[in-house]
């Protein structure tokens, strides 16, 4: 697809209250985009349209819940009437609930898929009749890398993920040839609010599988799916593209290793009483694109992606080896 020309073009972009979404919109913002921002907490918005609003960028916010059908409509049609067109949506609201599948209450899993699943269906179908009517548009999807992937403790979550990424590749097919874009970003472990806002059942805070980058990086790739739209990017190495080639390869080893140590690898040593959570209602604290976990430094990443790869070398080498001596 061709570069876009951003400057103008008037944006949507949902969970804007913290993490990914909040970055996003400051990226898209920069850019030269008009802006629509909504979640559900009010002060968290006006905090973010107001530093925009300084930074010369356009911006109205629009509170509201993406399992409200009335609250989506509410969103488009403000976005629509101050603006007069809407072009892009940015599809970023997103929870998720820590425990296991068996421990879960129903009503946890239901409420995952009803934000990450239907919350993005809810908004591309509010958008689509002024997409089709333009003749033009882009749905731009905040995936995980748990869209391909899979992590104890977090079976909604990434069921859920499973299914809006099954969920955009079908709509971009059936959108071919009316202009209307589909793209995704297969965000990694990012150091968001996320973790802050989520309902465990463990007692102690989650934490992020590392490595855990930086809520930009996942903006950045945003706004290049912005200027280049159809696509599904994938916008790190070590967390992305290593990893999914690994499983690929190596499908025993990542299962073996997160098995035995995932569900550990996703707690801090910091008791919490949060059942709850963000599911419902919205909490005050997290506001921002950064939470309680910080990025994981550049040195360890290299360190842990010399170590997959020369596993993973190891192996083919083995592998090719056996084959030789099998001839």
């Amino acid at each position: 697809m061709a570069r876009q020309d951003l400057r103008g073009k008037v944006a949507i972009v949902t969970g804007a209250s913290s993490g990914v979404g909040w970055q996003a919109a400051v990226r898209l913002g920069e850019a030269g985009v008009k802006l629509c921002i909504t979640a559900r907490r009010v002060e968290a918005l006006e905090q973010l349209r107001h530093a925009l609003n300084e930074k010369g960028v356009e911006c109205i916010s629009v509170p509201g819940d993406v399992t409200v059908q009335a609250d989506v409509e509410q969103v488009v049609r403000e976005c629509v009437t101050h603006y007069g067109r809407v072009d892009l949506l940015v599809n970023d609201a997103a929870v998720q609930s820590y425990g296991l599948f068996s421990e879960l209450p129903w009503e946890h899993l239901t409420r995952t898929f009803d934000v990450n699943v239907f919350g993005f269906m809810r908004f591309a179908r509010a958008v689509l009749p002024h997409f089709k009517q333009q003749g033009s548009g882009h749905i731009l999807n905040v995936q995980s890398m748990l869209s391909k992937g899979s992590a104890p403790l977090l079976s909604a979550y990434t069921a859920s993920k499973h299914a809006s990424l099954g969920w955009a590749q079908c709509l971009e097919m059936e959108l071919v040839g009316t202009g209307i874009q589909v793209s995704n970003v297969l965000v990694p472990s990012v150091a968001t609010n996320m973790f802050a806002h989520a309902p465990t059942m463990f007692g102690l805070a989650p934490k992020p599988v590392p490595p855990t980058y930086d809520p930009d990086v996942a903006a950045r790739a945003v706004l290049q799916c912005a200027l280049r739209p159809g696509r599904t990017v994938v916008p790190v190495f070590l967390g992305g593209r290593l990893l999914l080639w690994v499983n690929a390869l190596l499908p025993k080893v990542g299962k073996a290793v997160m098995g035995r140590f995932g569900a550990r690898m996703q707690m801090r040593d910091e008791p919490i009483d949060r059942p709850e959570g963000n599911l419902f209602r919205p909490v005050a604290q997290g506001v921002g694109p950064y939470g309680p976990v910080p990025p994981t430094p550049l040195w360890k990443r290299l360190s842990a992606t010399a170590g997959l790869v020369a596993l993973a070398s190891g192996v083919v080498l083995g592998v090719a080896g056996l084959a030789r001596a099998a001839r």
